[in-house]
């Protein structure tokens, strides 16, 4: 049994090492889809290796809900910016539009494919070589908030919490986005 056990763990533990050092699969040539419910932070996606239609949504950042069904959630995140749910609701629609003009052109999803209530989790590559979430939290149009992850260059989830943090604390001090609501 013991060495069953040892066969198991030299077996298993370098393919467990491979899997934790880049899970996400890289998937090129994506297409944004239009649809009503697409937002800053959450929007439907052609895939460019198979053409099947996903709902992508961001690791690390959240942008405001732009439905006033959520109400509680958009107080929450006003709150984020010391802003009001109105003024929330208006970077919803601004952050939509932002994330659609940066989806305009092929881009490159990074998932491992994770369930978030229907959607995918991804880290979002444009056209332009940028991360959207970058883009997202040093425009002033998303908040760092949810569920994290490795990066797709192998970076460690804490260091990039810490440069979102950076484009934010800018972002904050320019009054971009949110932060030009807030006082």
């Amino acid at each position: 049994m013991r060495f069953l056990f040892l066969f198991l763990v030299v077996l298993l533990l370098p393919l467990a090492a491979r899997a934790a050092s880049n899970p996400l699969q890289k998937v090129e040539n994506c297409r944004s889809k239009a649809d009503r419910w697409n937002g800053g932070d959450s929007f439907h996606v052609i895939t460019g290796d198979a053409g099947r239609e996903i709902v992508a949504r961001l690791y690390f950042v959240d942008a405001p809900e732009a439905e006033t069904a959520y109400r509680d959630r958009i107080a929450e995140q006003a709150a984020y910016w010391g802003i009001t749910s109105e003024q929330a609701k208006d970077i919803a629609h601004e952050a939509s539009v932002f994330t659609a003009k940066q989806l305009s052109k092929p881009f490159t999803v990074w998932t491992r494919w994770r369930s978030a209530l229907g959607r995918v989790y991804c880290i979002i590559i444009t056209a332009e070589g940028r991360d959207l979430n970058e883009l997202l939290v040093e425009n002033g149009l998303a908040r760092i908030y949810g569920v994290r992850t490795t990066l797709p260059d192998g970076r460690d989830s804490r260091k990039y919490l810490a440069q979102l943090a950076e484009l934010e604390a800018k972002a904050k001090v320019a009054k971009r986005g949110a932060w030009r609501f807030s006082k």
